[in-house]
């Protein structure tokens, strides 16, 4: 098959290079800054360029690789360009606004969308890693009319590219753990370092530290869309977060020692149990 890859940053250049890496296929690339084109021919990266109308146009499958807000605007601005019967994809990592909002066309095309759940705390093409899907999971969220042949081609070419785990399932339930899995995880973690002892941590730091802080290092343009755009799922679990941590502000203030060790025995079982 032929895979075009649009946008060749830390995400879309790591898909190319396992591609690559992994499978027979052949992969055009394609990105805004022309440099960084030339750049992924030159290191063998991807094995043709050019005109963007021609390549999706001869493209079996089209992985999109941009910002969230300009997926959408992307694909109705090439809509009639599209090989016919191809699959389009995306690799955002919310799915629920931009599912529905392409579910309202008719495309003669079948847009699937997807995530592969991976990254880096720093981006663009220079840090993209030919391993960096190695353990990741490959999520799907088709309509309920994807014809079922185009949503195994898009599964099986994830498991070609050696994703260790790939899921289907709808856009909501995708939004909804995300928003556990990793949303919450980036609001904690810049919550956490907003703390003015912050820049006094040298000294007095260890794994506990690094562990929590790390994801702080963060995009924020895109991280922002992404928050936004997954609003209602990602505030639930804010609020979740914030009433857990009222229980142990409430324990402590009255010393309550018992209650806080019944939260703590409580997050170690349900830890020791989902790992």
């Amino acid at each position: 098959m032929k895979i075009l890859i649009c946008g060749l940053g830390l995400i879309g250049a790591s898909l190319a290079k396992t591609l690559k890496k992994n499978t027979k296929h052949t992969v055009l690339g394609w990105n805004r800054t022309q440099s960084v084109t030339q750049k992924a021919l030159r290191d063998g990266v991807i094995d043709k360029s050019g005109d963007i109308d021609e390549l999706i146009s001869d493209a079996d499958i089209t992985i999109i690789n941009f910002y969230p807000q300009a997926i959408v605007p992307f694909i109705l601005e090439h809509r009639n360009s599209f090989k016919k019967d191809s699959i389009v994809t995306d690799s955002c990592g919310i799915k629920t606004k931009i599912c529905d909002e392409l579910a309202e066309y008719d495309f003669d095309f079948y847009y699937i969308g997807a995530h592969p759940m991976a990254g880096r705390e720093v981006g663009g093409y220079d840090n993209s890693l030919d391993t960096l899907f190695d353990n990741a999971s490959f999520i799907v969220t088709p309509y309920d009319d994807t014809p079922r042949n185009k949503v195994d081609a898009l599964v099986g070419l994830a498991q070609d590219m050696k994703f260790a785990r790939t899921v289907v399932t709808t856009p909501e339930h995708h939004d909804e753990m995300i928003a556990f899995t990793s949303q919450i995880a980036h609001v904690l973690a810049c919550s956490y370092v907003l703390s003015p002892l912050a820049p006094s941590h040298p000294g007095y730091s260890a794994g506990s530290y690094r562990d929590v802080s790390r994801v702080a290092r963060i995009n924020a343009d895109m991280w922002a869309d992404l928050f936004v755009d997954n609003k209602d799922a990602l505030v639930r679990e804010i609020d979740d977060l914030v009433s857990n941590l009222m229980q142990f502000k409430y324990n402590i203030v009255n010393e309550d020692s018992q209650a806080l060790k019944d939260l703590m025995n409580k997050a170690n079982k349900i830890k020791e149990e989902i790992g």
